[in-house]
């Protein structure tokens, strides 16, 4: 390890060897492997330069490579080893086989849903029949759905079982009734292959009408009917051909009920994407012969990568021999290499696939609609405590903090030129509001509209009460301040006046002490919300999409709220209070009494003298001194 310098850590030798090693990695395209201490792969990844790529990963500047995955990814990689390919196009196949057998962490895996119904239809099997399942496996058969309703699942089986007469029975079942066939065969809805009724040949157009049905081509299913029912009635098979026709009609009864149509569009799938940090939920909305299907939809919970290798990696295992691409692939955003993936798709389905990302028009209309179901599968899938898990994990990486911000305390002022001002703190326990840590205050010493002083006055409150034994209050992890880098700095003041060590990240050696940061809303043009932290020049850089951020903004949004608040009732209470105090034989007990029974001036104002009097300490002079002063004002 030369050029190692003294005093260097295990974990900077590591990186520092590492990084030599990338330099005696070739240029070609080819695949990269990621392995940590036990040899296990961590992450598959493809690329055009493999040294350049992989170098990528290793940056020392502070954004480093700038993808989510890779803090999580990078300290736990003890080798990396290549494969080179001849071309791009074969990196990309051979990534996608090397994913699927060793099912990296930090690669998306699309798992089977346990919660939805699925249905299976194996049209390798001698006769095959349609099962719900809530398990996908690589087993060659054919997928539909996952639905997001099981009621819905159940109707879909129920149409199946009426409009083509696959057989539903298990094999025992079927095996037992070799002789004569059963009930279902009675009503039409089983072509009792288990007696010989119907031969292979028959029995796998059948299987064929079915796939069109659960695929939603009702009108391609439609036109196969009548050609069958117009075959029974040749053969003078009346009852059957009613049968057919009585399906013909529920088809087309169903085509008029599904208003969600989108005339003159091929057939395409419609990706939507929602996602907050590592949590990630994906829906895609089928289109069929013009008319949008039941929506799939799958949820993750370790989706490191960035949305555009996440969706690439995820439509090359979706789609496969047994289930073809349509002839268009709508997705949110620019996928990774979304051209050689197309190639691939077309390759299998036999027919031209186009992947696609629309900016207006219809195609931007259907995927808005894809990304509010994702939205709402999100929301299913992932519970509240579980997404504050997230944000929290957020804030704790993006300030640099050695623990989880479990408890976190936000500061807000608010006056209306100088008047009445307050000062409020909420606190929010793991990512959720906690009122009982709710607190306001009573600005004494400012005069005037001076958002700094008012910021130092309700600080120099709060932190000198945490060198109290009062475990109320104790310091969170993590004090926000709703403002920018001057009541930041205000602050930071305070804690210097009282002796309170500062965390600072900034420093070769981190600091311990309180962490402290600041939320500023953006100026036109910026993209987010600007966060500061002591000693940083530079706002922390956190995306729109970061959940730390969006729990940051709550917390800011929450001050806000409850300081507003506060100022209203303090205002309005100023405003009563002035308004009787001229009244005579109302003192301060007696104007508490009103305030506490009416609530407000203009209830009193509107009260009988019955309902004056009433209250403890009016008499009838004083009711009647209350409504004379009241009603002219004086």
């Amino acid at each position: 390890m030369n050029g190692l310098h003294h005093g260097q850590t295990g974990e900077e030798k590591r990186l520092s060897q590492l990084r030599t090693d990338l330099e005696e990695l070739p240029r070609r395209p080819g695949v990269y492997l990621m392995k940590d201490a036990s040899g296990a792969v961590l992450y598959v990844g493809k690329a055009e330069d493999l040294r350049a790529r992989v170098r990528q990963y290793f940056q020392r500047s502070e954004k480093g490579d700038g993808r989510f995955h890779v803090a999580f990814l990078v300290p736990r990689i003890q080798d990396v080893e290549v494969i080179v390919t001849t071309s791009p196009r074969e990196a990309l196949i051979l990534e996608d086989t090397l994913i699927k057998k060793h099912q990296p962490r930090y690669n998306v895996r699309l798992k089977d849903d346990k919660s939805w119904l699925s249905m299976r239809l194996d049209p390798k099997e001698k006769w095959p029949r349609p099962t719900l399942v809530r398990r996908w496996k690589d087993d060659g058969a054919r997928y539909f759905g996952p639905y997001l309703d099981e009621l819905n699942s159940r109707k879909v089986q129920r149409l199946l079982s009426r409009t083509v007469p696959l057989r539903t029975c298990s094999d025992a079942v079927f095996r037992a009734h070799s002789e004569r066939p059963c009930i279902e065969h009675q009503m039409g809805r089983c072509a009792a292959p288990c007696v010989g009724y119907i031969n292979r040949v028959e029995y796998a157009k059948l299987v064929d009408e079915a796939v069109l049905l659960l695929e939603g081509r009702t009108r391609t299913l439609q036109g196969r009917l009548k050609e069958r029912m117009e075959a029974a009635s040749a053969e003078l098979r009346y009852e059957d051909a009613g049968r057919i026709r009585d399906n013909i009609r529920l088809l087309q009864r169903l085509g008029e009920r599904q208003s969600a149509q989108v005339p003159g569009l091929s057939d395409r799938d419609v990706f939507g994407l929602h996602r907050e940090g590592q949590l990630a939920a994906v829906t895609i909305l089928p289109i069929r012969e013009g008319r949008m299907q039941d929506v799939r939809a799958f949820d993750f919970r370790s989706a490191l990568e960035e949305d555009d290798e996440f969706l690439g990696r995820l439509i090359a295992q979706i789609y496969s021999p047994t289930v073809p691409a349509p002839g268009e692939i709508l997705v949110p955003c620019a996928i990774d290499d979304s051209k050689g993936r197309a190639e691939l798709l077309s390759e299998v389905a036999g027919r031209r696939v186009r992947i696609v990302q629309p900016r207006r028009g219809a195609g931007k209309r259907l995927i808005d609609i894809a990304r509010e179901n994702a939205q709402v599968r999100f929301r299913a899938a992932h519970s509240r405590a579980e997404r504050a898990e997230q944000a929290l994990f957020g804030i704790q990486r993006a300030l640099h903090m050695d623990r989880l911000p479990r408890r976190i305390e936000c500061y807000d002022n608010s006056n209306i030129q100088g008047s009445d001002p307050v000062g409020a703190m909420v606190t929010f326990k793991d990512g959720v509001p906690w009122k009982k840590g709710y607190r306001t205050f009573q600005i004494k010493g400012v005069s005037g509209p001076d958002d700094y002083a008012t910021m130092k006055e309700v600080l120099l409150r709060r932190l000198k009460r945490s060198t109290s034994d009062d475990p109320a209050w104790a310091l969170p992890e993590l004090i926000l301040i709703d403002g920018g880098r001057g009541q930041l700095a205000q602050v930071v003041a305070v804690c210097h006046e009282i002796g309170l060590a500062l965390h600072r990240s900034d420093a070769e050696a981190p600091t311990a002490g309180v962490h402290l940061a600041a939320i500023a809303k953006p100026r036109p043009g910026e993209p987010t919300d600007k966060v500061y932290q002591p000693g940083r020049a530079n706002p922390v850089a956190l995306r729109a999409r970061n959940p730390g951020l969006h729990l940051l903004q709550q917390l800011r949004d929450e001050a806000h709220r409850f300081a507003v608040r506060y100022h209203r009732k303090r205002r309005t209470k100023r405003t009563l209070s002035s308004e009787l105090d001229s009244i005579p034989g109302v003192g301060p007990a007696t104007r508490k009494r009103l305030l506490r029974h009416f609530g407000s001036i203009q209830r009193i104002r509107a009260a009988s003298l019955t309902d004056l009097g009433q209250v403890q300490g009016v008499g009838p002079r004083t009711a009647e001194a209350i409504q004379r002063s009241l009603a002219t004002g004086s």
